[in-house]
């Protein structure tokens, strides 16, 4: 836990030397031109040439004895839950995980299913082999675990000469109402480059295959449209153009799959200026008879112009609610019509309710008194004291969702940018710390890098709540800025060999199924308890600490969990998490599950407890050409003492001494019409408590009856229900299961 958020929060307005309205940038040493800096580094990653290192036996030794190769995973009918790190596939490279808002790492409830979608490991042998080492790297591979990771399954899901697959993300697909993993399907989406013939990016891959134990194989389906290929411009996607679909999948419960690309002038640029970046494309599945059909639509923001140049950041957000019925787009940018604080980089959100045309709604309005929690922590213009102009740092990470009651989630770091001139609205303040480096934050009471969750639905006003304060921020990845000696990885990116992989904090959001918490994650160097002497604050040595909002009262938890550094002594000591020196303050390129699980409904005064699936990603040399290695955790977060580890380092989360789980326990028919059936295997005589609720938590209906050893059936009274998806929730003996329950 940190100690100088909760002192320094409490004792804020009692030290600072700064006035609600007007603060004077005198502890600011320089500027930056932070927008300038954000676009050289996506147009870096962007960058479609890739060294790549020749495949076989003289890749292994930079896999260290410790890793296995994702194909020793067999399936096992354990539940056991993994709460250690365990290696559980790798790749060729660090690219694949290189952007934080792909979603390569997904859980389905309905399955109890977590899948984990990458490029192939060194090790993975797909069949037909490719061509050449390069096509190779580009062949994609799910990894299904139905035990929460004690074991796995892979598949191959792209294979092509031609068309090499770069930046993965994906999940499961289970059709309306379903509970078989055999009648389910992987689908895994991303950009296409062609080096070899000089093509650049050249278009997106689609890919999707069917899953079970005789789909788990090194073989990419040929079933008709399993692997698809879309030119970026391409009528198949409805409204054109589309570039980088990397971002943002999810698998929502209206039967559609979502992910996100972008709409470039011309992608294969060299520059953030010749890319041109304009819009987001939103990309919508629909599976029909064995096919997924994709289209397309658009969001092109209105933003000022400044020195010439678009005032807007090349990273669109997507995410929607669990049912698919809202959907919001988030840029980052400078909205025309705008005054005071709200001029400068902050969130223009569009908004899709029931399938409706995307529409521009209501943005935070730091003009707004309710506010000033934010604006408190933020240094005024240089040129005008007056205004307070929040800049939102993407440099930091940006994480998205959306809560039980539709609204949206922007958890992020602000700064302050430097001038009001709609010129330079992309410059914010740096600061020269005691090791004689520049940093965007001053790292002191009130000026640290504070992380903000940002809550509204585009109509009422907005909401903010303090997370938590970060210790560290990210070293640079370019020779020519400050942090680069202190970046880990080795300098071998980028056309020129130079550039470094980003040690950024990836803010992620995850949250339950129903809505009603969200679990923030971010990485980070404690720098209280590493030697520096002369104050180092450069994320060099990251972990992932985790904490926990209950979205009814907007209430952070106090409790601050690291996930990859347990600790082992003292107050806040846990021990539902199993520590692993190849993670360790080498927690990298960590992804979290857009949805986590809760692990019990036995909810104390200090909280409940989740399982939250998490992936990091490194190799022993950290050099970013060399094959790597990801590591997945079903991390027990446990706030509130629900539950601890056993002493094997398992976690006893839904007991299994009351046999309730997404396995033994389903409803049908589903889609329903007047009745339905829930039928639950128990082991012992139990009561059963049931309770229906729509999609944003009102209770419709209750019952209790008691179920007996063994198969029983009970009947669900669901006459009078609107067409719709609702939620069932089954609680029996402290522990519970939440089903999805479709009326027609």
């Amino acid at each position: 836990m940190k100690k100088h958020l909760l002192f320094g929060l409490a004792l804020f307005a009692a030290i600072t030397a700064f006035p609600q309205i007007g603060r004077k940038p005198t502890l600011a040493s320089g500027i930056e031109n932070t927008a300038e800096k954000i676009a050289q580094r996506f147009a870096s990653r962007n960058s479609p040439v890739e060294a790549n290192p020749t495949s076989g036996s003289s890749l292994q030794p930079a896999i260290t004895a410790e890793d296995e190769s994702e194909q020793s995973f067999k399936t096992s009918n354990t539940s056991t839950l993994v709460s250690t790190w365990r290696t559980v596939s790798g790749s060729m490279n660090v690219y694949g995980v290189l952007v934080e808002s792909s979603k390569p790492l997904q859980y389905n409830e309905d399955l109890n299913a977590v899948s984990f979608v990458h490029r192939k490991s060194a090790y993975y042998t797909p069949s037909p082999v490719p061509t050449s080492t390069t096509a190779e790297s580009g062949v994609i591979v799910a990894m299904v675990s139905q035990n929460w990771g004690a074991t796995w399954d892979s598949t191959a899901v792209w294979n092509n000469n031609n068309n090499w697959a770069r930046y993965p993300q994906g999940g499961i697909y289970n059709p309306l109402g379903g509970n078989d993993i055999n009648n389910a399907y992987i689908v895994a989406t991303g950009p296409i480059t062609q080096i070899s013939t000089a093509l650049g990016w050249t278009g997106n891959y689609f890919a999707s295959k069917q899953l079970g134990a005789a789909n788990y194989n090194n073989v990419a389906s040929t079933a008709p449209n399993a692997q698809q290929f879309f030119p970026s411009i391409s009528p198949s996607l409805g409204a054109g153009k589309t570039d980088f679909a990397r971002l943002d999948f999810q698998s929502l419960d209206n039967g559609n799959l979502v992910a996100l690309g972008s709409i470039y002038q011309d992608a294969n640029g060299t520059t953030a200026a010749t890319q041109g970046y304009r819009g987001a494309r939103v990309i919508k599945g629909a599976f029909n008879s064995g096919v997924f059909t994709w289209t397309g639509d658009s969001v092109i923001p209105a933003v000022t112009i400044g020195g010439g140049s678009p005032d807007l950041i090349a990273r669109p957000s997507m995410v929607w609610s669990e049912d698919g019925s809202v959907g919001y787009i988030v840029h980052i940018g400078a909205s025309p019509s705008t005054s005071g604080n709200n001029v400068g980089y902050q969130p223009i959100v569009w908004k899709s309710v029931n399938g409706s045309p995307w529409a521009k709604v209501n943005s935070i309005d730091f003009n707004s008194p309710n506010m000033n929690p934010v604006l408190n922590h933020v240094l005024s213009p240089n040129t005008n004291t007056n205004v307070t102009i929040p800049f939102f740092d993407f440099t930091m990470g940006i994480g998205t969702t959306v809560d039980k009651d539709n609204r949206l989630h922007i958890a992020a770091c602000v700064r302050g940018t430097f001038s009001s001139d709609p010129d330079s609205l992309g410059f914010t303040f740096s600061f020269t710390n005691a090791d004689g480096e520049s940093y965007s934050y001053r790292h002191s009471p009130g000026l640290r890098p504070y992380l903000y969750d940002f809550i509204g639905d585009g109509v009422s006003t907005w909401s903010v709540v303090t997370v938590d304060s970060l210790s560290s921020e990210g070293p640079s990845t370019l020779p020519t800025g400050n942090g680069f000696a202190s970046n880990p990885w080795d300098a071998t990116g980028g056309t020129a060999n130079t550039d470094k992989v980003e040690c950024d904090p990836r803010i992620q959001l995850s949250r339950t199924p129903d809505g009603k918490y969200v679990i923030y994650t971010f990485a980070e160097t404690d720098t209280a308890v590493t030697s520096n002497p002369t104050g180092n604050k450069w994320n060099q040595l990251p972990n992932v600490k985790a904490r926990l909002m209950d979205v009814a009262s907007q209430s952070v938890h106090t409790l601050e969990i690291n996930v990859t550094r347990p600790p082992t002594s003292g107050p806040d000591t846990y021990t539902n998490i199993i520590s692993n020196s190849n993670v360790r303050s080498r927690a990298f390129f960590h992804y979290t599950s857009p949805k986590c699980a809760l692990a019990s409904t036995v909810i104390t005064s200090a909280g409940p407890a989740f399982y939250l699936p998490m992936t990091v990603t490194s190799n022993a040399g950290l050099q970013q050409l060399s094959p790597v290695v990801h590591r997945y955790i079903s991390a027990g977060l446990d706030v509130g003492g629900v539950f601890k580890s056993t002493s094997t380092g398992t976690v006893n989360g839904i007991s299994e001494s009351s046999i309730l789980s997404s396995t033994n326990s389903y409803i049908y028919p589903n889609p329903a019409h007047g009745n339905a059936v829930l039928a639950v295997d128990l082991k012992n005589s139990a009561d059963v408590e049931i309770t229906l609720t729509n999609t944003v938590g009102q209770l419709l209906r209750s019952t209790k009856t008691v179920a007996y050893s063994g198969a029983n059936n009970i009947d669900l009274d669901v006459s009078g229900l609107a067409k719709g998806i609702y939620m069932v929730n089954v609680k029996v003996d402290g522990a519970s299961t939440t089903k999805k329950l479709i009326v027609e």
